[in-house]
């Protein structure tokens, strides 16, 4: 029977910088090779690789030295394209910018010339920010660096990813304010440089769609859910997260509609530009002390994960003292299997992400604090076959 493990990959420098971001942050390659891209203890933007499945990691590689508030990353065979870039946004503190840079999975790790999305004047934290690649290979990023004062949505035309400069900025999608939070994804219009948003508005408690046309470029928006209550991401993030499904030509996303409340829900649809489908909920009517929120797709088997902290049925403590927990679904989220226990430690738990798109045994990544500010790696090992709920697939 296969087992987990909890293994430290890096320590930080405190466990709000992922504040904001996005809510992708590990990479898996079609080799296999796992990219974790974090925050180490200088506040550098940083990477380690994994080949054997997680179990160890590499020397990290400092992509950008400075003092970085939130960052955001994507994938390009998440949108479907056959190329290994990684793509990085970053907004930092020195230069009060959003900058971009990439990794060539596929060259070495070689990292692209930084360029800036969008140069500011001042930077504050729990800001927001997203970063993206639409199906036709334009590259797109919603940043928001200071209290709502400045940002903007902006694109880098596939010409020129990844060293060009970006486009001067974009209609927005809504007036900026910091708390707000928008996850990017592919859009499955036939125009495929459209974009698809999922956006927290929280001065209205509302989860909404918002649909990018670039040839017109304006913004279309759909509610997805009101009565939404959201946990500001400064206490812990992300409390919902995407992947994105290309069989079927869909996004498929979970939030929670309050966190450590009773009768809390984590929610879940699947999302296209013609329809927003509910499906059964990953949690209903928790006791309390649940939040954040990780999806991923197995794509050798089809089967959906979500993983949360905290259990449904209550007994652990909200914020300081919990575990992670899991749910899968193998029938597109008509139905959800159990719920099963994956860490072997109760912490202060403050940030969770796992790989949206992998194959084999799945795995994601937490920031606990207990006598140090730690990113876990939980992932499965030793011999035997795969489970399809106890312990992991």
């Amino acid at each position: 029977m296969p087992k987990r493990a909890d293994i430290l990959v890096a320590q930080t420098s405190g466990l709000l910088q992922f504040t904001g971001g996005g809510s992708q942050y590990i990479v898996q390659t079609p080799a296999g090779v796992l990219y974790l891209v974090y925050g180490d203890t200088a506040s550098d933007l940083a990477f380690k690789k994994s080949t054997d499945g997680g179990l160890s990691w590499s020397v990290p590689t400092v992509i950008f030295a400075g003092t970085i508030v939130s960052f955001s990353v994507w994938y390009d065979r998440w949108s479907n394209i056959s190329a290994g870039l990684i793509h990085l946004a970053y907004t930092e503190s020195g230069g009060s910018d959003t900058l971009y840079r990439t990794i060539n999975t596929e060259s070495s790790d070689a990292l692209s010339t930084q360029t800036t999305i969008f140069a500011g004047t001042s930077s504050a934290g729990n800001g927001n920010l997203s970063i993206c690649r639409a199906r036709g290979g334009n590259v797109y990023c919603r940043t928001c660096i200071d209290a709502g004062a400045e940002g903007g949505f902006f694109r880098l035309p596939t010409a020129n990813v990844p060293n060009g400069a970006w486009d001067a900025a974009r209609t927005i999608n809504e007036a900026l304010a910091t708390q707000d939070m928008m996850l990017l994804l592919p859009g499955w219009a036939a125009d495929n440089q459209d974009m698809m948003g999922i956006f927290w508005d929280v001065s209205n408690n509302e989860v909404s769609r918002q649909l990018y046309d670039d040839s017109a470029n304006t913004w279309a928006e759909t509610s997805i859910s009101t009565g939404m209550v959201e946990l500001a991401a400064a206490t812990a993030y992300p409390n919902f997260a995407a992947f994105v499904d290309i069989t079927n030509s869909q996004n498929v996303l979970i939030a929670w509609n309050a966190v450590d409340a009773a009768n809390q829900d984590l929610l879940c649809w699947t999302v296209t530009e013609s329809a927003i489908t509910a499906k059964t909920d990953v949690v209903t009517n928790a006791t309390d002390d649940c939040g954040l929120a990780a999806l991923g797709i197995d794509t050798s088997t089809g089967y959906w994960w979500a993983f949360y902290a905290g259990i449904s049925t209550g007994g652990e403590t909200w914020l300081t003292s919990v575990n992670i927990y899991g749910k899968c679904s193998q029938d597109g989220g008509t139905t959800w299997g159990a719920q099963t226990l994956f860490t072997g430690i109760i912490a202060d738990i403050t940030w969770l992400v796992t790989c949206p798109r992998f194959f084999g045994p799945h795995l994601f990544a937490y920031a606990r604090d207990l006598s140090l500010d730690e990113i876990m790696i939980n992932v499965q090992h030793g011999a035997g076959k795969r489970c399809k709920h106890s312990l992991g697939m």
